[in-house]
């Protein structure tokens, strides 16, 4: 099985092929989030460098969010093309999954976190049983005072774009500090996702904000004034 992974839910974008589980191509661009410009030239880069063609494909996964809502976007539309175009299936993989996919090289408990708002992060618990990334609670927002409580309680491993930044803010250990997502843990994540029949067609993959757009935001509020 042949996977193509895309991650634009933060500041670089980047893509990955997967073959049968393995990671055999990943290329990735700092594009300061201009994502819209960058994503297609690395996937052609990418394929190109394989010998390979989008219709070579058999899955394609997306790193669905949380994130940068503009970015989460790119990815999902880019992904859902890619697929209808193809006639292939899709797997969209939280954010936070594929951090812990990520730093699934280290067994035991962790916590998976992105940065949203100053002082709160998007978070999920994970637990690593040898090759087994096991999802222990779904993807939530804590603020910086919960995850400080939760690892006192229990010294959980902090892996994903934020965990480098929380665990200073915090005075954990630096070594507790674990390993950031990319196209690659998702491509390895959407594959086991895959072969457990959770593949979707191209209509099915959507984004996962966990907070409402600006959009959104600004609709309720004139709602709100209005009554």
């Amino acid at each position: 099985m042949l996977i193509l992974a895309l991650d634009t839910a933060g500041r670089v974008a980047s893509a990955a092929l997967c073959r049968d589980g393995a990671v055999i191509a990943h290329c990735e661009r700092d594009s300061m989030m201009d994502h819209s410009r960058t994503i297609l030239p690395v996937c052609e880069e990418m394929l190109a460098g394989q010998g390979l063609s989008l219709k070579d494909i058999d899955v394609f996964a997306a790193v669905c969010g949380p994130g940068s809502y503009t970015g989460i976007r790119i990815g999902v539309a880019a992904v859902k093309g890619f697929a209808f175009g193809c006639d292939r299936p899709c797997v969209a993989v939280s954010t936070l999954e594929a951090a812990a996919w990520a730093d699934n090289a280290v067994s035991g408990p962790k916590l998976a976190v992105v940065q949203a708002r100053p002082g709160e992060y998007y978070a999920a618990r994970f637990e690593q049983s040898g090759a087994q990334t096991v999802r222990v609670t779904p993807d939530g927002v804590m603020t910086q005072d919960e995850i400080a409580a939760l690892w006192q309680r229990e010294p959980l491993r902090i892996c994903g774009s934020g965990a480098q930044a929380l665990c200073a803010a915090l005075g954990i250990p630096e070594s507790q500090a674990g390993a950031v997502q990319d196209a690659s843990s998702a491509a390895r994540c959407a594959y086991d996702r895959a072969g457990r029949g959770q593949a979707v067609s191209c209509h099915d993959i959507k984004p996962s904000y966990l907070r409402p757009t600006q959009a959104e935001r600004m609709k309720q509020q004139k709602e709100e004034k209005q009554l």
